[in-house]
C-alpha cells in the first residue's frame, strides 16, 4: 500500500508541469504539484471523476456541498494555482448554480432547494479576488453576478438571511453570526455590488454581539425580534469563526481568546462542542477544522507563535499517509480536510511574508 501511495505521489510530482498554452503561445499557466499530503488526498480520495468533492468516503459519497467548493477554491487562491481554480470553478457552474444561486447540497442528481449564505459570500469573494489576482474579467462577471443576485434576493430588512430559496425567493428570518464576512462584503463594496452603508449595517450584527460572561459568542440575531440568541450547547466551529470575523475588523476579541486558551490549557486540547454553563465538553472528540480556525484566528490578530501551536495540535490528527482521516473507524469528512489545508497555507504564507 506504502509503494502505490509513493507511485501516486511520483506520478503527480512527474506531471507537475501542466500547460495550457494559447494559440499565441504567450499565456502559460501550469498546474502546481500538490504541496502536502492532505492536498494529495483531497485530489486523488476525495474529488471524484467529475471534479465533484465527496462529503466523505463512506456513507455521503454522492452527496456534494457548496461548502466544500468555496474551501477548495479559497485554498486553490491562496496557493496561487488557477489551473486547479478555473477547473473547480467550471464544476460549481455545471452542478451548483440554479437561477444564479448556489445551492448548498446536492445528493446524487438532485440539487437542494436553498442556498447557504456563507458559502455564497466565500465564493463570490474567491471570484472576485481570483479577478483581480489573475487578471481574469470572466471571475469577477461571475462573482458579480452572483453578489447581484444575493443582494436582491438574499436580504431580510436590509440583512442577509441564512438562506433563500432558490425558485420561490421566500428567505429565512435568522442571519448566523458566524455567516457574517467582512472579507466578503469589502469585495462586494469595492465592485459596487454593496454601498458603504449597506456595508456597515451588517457589521453591525457582529459588532455589537452580546457577550456571554466567558467571552463566547450569540449563535444567531433574529430579524423579525432584532434579539440575539445564544445557543444551548457551543460548537466550537461557530464560535471561532465568529471570532475570526471579528478579527478582521479590528473587532474586541480579548475575553475570547482569555476563554480558548484557559480551556486549552485545562484540558490539553481543544473540543468539538462545549456546555456554556459550565464549559465542560459536551463530547470527547477533537476536531481538525476546530484546530484550524482556532489558527486561522490567531492569525488574525497576530499571534504567529499560537497559530502555529494550533497547526502542530491539528496535525497530530492526521494520518501521515493519507489525510485527517479517523484512525479508529477510517471515516473522513471533506470539512476536516479542506480547512486544515486552507490553514496550513495561510499559516505558511504568514511566515513567507515575515
Amino acid at each position: 500500500m506504502t509503494m502505490i501511495k509513493n507511485v501516486r505521489w511520483w506520478l503527480l510530482i512527474v506531471s507537475v508541469v501542466f500547460l495550457s498554452i494559447s494559440c499565441t503561445g504567450k499565456e502559460v499557466k501550469v498546474e502546481k504539484a500538490p504541496l502536502s499530503s492532505t492536498e494529495q488526498f483531497v485530489i486523488e480520495d476525495l474529488l471524484n471523476d467529475k471534479g465533484l468533492l465527496r462529503t466523505d468516503l463512506t456513507n455521503q459519497k454522492d452527496i456534494f456541498l457548496s461548502e466544500s467548493v468555496g474551501l477548495w477554491l479559497a485554498y486553490l487562491l491562496e496557493k496561487d494555482d488557477p489551473v486547479r481554480f478555473n477547473e473547480q470553478i467550471n464544476v460549481m457552474k455545471s452542478y451548483f448554480l440554479a437561477n444564479d444561486f448556489i445551492v448548498w447540497r446536492i445528493e446524487g442528481t438532485r440539487k437542494a432547494s436553498v442556498n447557504a449564505l456563507i458559502d455564497d459570500l466565500r465564493i463570490i469573494r474567491v471570484l472576485l479576488s481570483a479577478g483581480e489576482k489573475w487578471q481574469d474579467s470572466t471571475y469577477l462577471q461571475l462573482g458579480k453576478k452572483i453578489g447581484e443576485n444575493l443582494v436582491r434576493y438574499g436580504m431580510n430588512e436590509e440583512l442577509f438571511v441564512d438562506f433563500v430559496d432558490v425558485d420561490s425567493h421566500d428567505k429565512a428570518n435568522t442571519l448566523t453570526i458566524s455567516y457574517i464576512m467582512p472579507s466578503a462584503f469589502h469585495e462586494m463594496e469595492e465592485n459596487g455590488l454593496l454601498s458603504q452603508q449597506q456595508v456597515q449595517h451588517q457589521l453591525a450584527i457582529i459588532q455589537n454581539v452580546p457577550r456571554a460572561n466567558a467571552g463566547f459568542f450569540p449563535k444567531y440575531y433574529d430579524i423579525t425580534t432584532e434579539k440575539y440568541v445564544f445557543d444551548k450547547e457551543l460548537h466550537m466551529i461557530d464560535q471561532l469563526y465568529t471570532a475570526y470575523h471579528l478579527a478582521s475588523i479590528d473587532g474586541d476579541t480579548a475575553v475570547f481568546k482569555d476563554w480558548l486558551l484557559n480551556l486549552l490549557k485545562r484540558d490539553n486540547k481543544l473540543y468539538g462542542r462545549y456546555n456554556p454553563q459550565t464549559n465542560q465538553p459536551t463530547v470527547d472528540y477533537e476536531s481538525p477544522a476546530v484546530y484550524a480556525m482556532a489558527a486561522r484566528y490567531m492569525l488574525a490578530i497576530d499571534e504567529q507563535q499560537i497559530a502555529q501551536e494550533f497547526i502542530e495540535k491539528m496535525e497530530n490528527l492526521k494520518d501521515p499517509t493519507t489525510g485527517y482521516v479517523d484512525k479508529k473507524t477510517r471515516s473522513t469528512h471533506s470539512f476536516d480536510n479542506l480547512l486544515p489545508l486552507l490553514a496550513e497555507r495561510e499559516v505558511k504564507n504568514a511566515h513567507n511574508n515575515d
